[in-house]
């Protein structure tokens, strides 16, 4: 059943900071939030932010860049949602494939696979989150994961 009392829509700079909070509730780092060459959503529910996701765009593919629903809201679908606005968004733009960096859960559930983080590092690398690990010679922690949109 869907909830008519909840909308997806594009984020505009003036939603920086709607998006920065849910995903800092979420525990998701928060930097360049909103950075060019992105497209965010926000997902809410009688007008009131109760969750947001991103997309960090490549040549041909994406990064995924956070897909959270605050904590009072979980439970209902309300995250696939915000998921398959995202692949959707992803598939109408041309992209091969979405990338994502993830410290927990199964996305083989969202059709996403376990790939080799070098796969991800080399396939966006000039997505934000990438641009970031590389300056700070980190690696994200936990599992790199694609869903192939071909």
């Amino acid at each position: 059943m869907t909830d008519s009392s909840v909308q997806i829509r594009m984020a505009s700079p003036a939603d920086r900071d709607t998006v920065t909070r849910v995903f800092h509730d979420a525990g998701l780092d928060t930097d360049a939030t909103l950075a060019d060459g992105t497209t965010y959503w926000v997902m809410e529910r009688g007008g009131q932010p109760v969750g947001a996701i991103g997309l960090e765009h490549g040549e041909g593919a994406s990064l995924l860049r956070g897909a959270a629903v605050l904590p009072e809201a979980r439970g209902g679908g309300l995250g696939r949602r915000l998921v398959m606005s995202a692949v959707e968004y992803a598939q109408g733009r041309g992209d091969r494939a979405i990338y994502m960096f993830s410290k927990g859960g199964d996305w083989g559930t969202f059709g996403f696979q376990q790939v080799p983080l070098a796969v991800v590092m080399g396939d966006v690398p000039d997505a934000p989150q990438v641009q970031a690990y590389r300056a700070r010679g980190d690696r994200p922690g936990g599992t790199t994961w694609m869903r192939s949109l071909s």
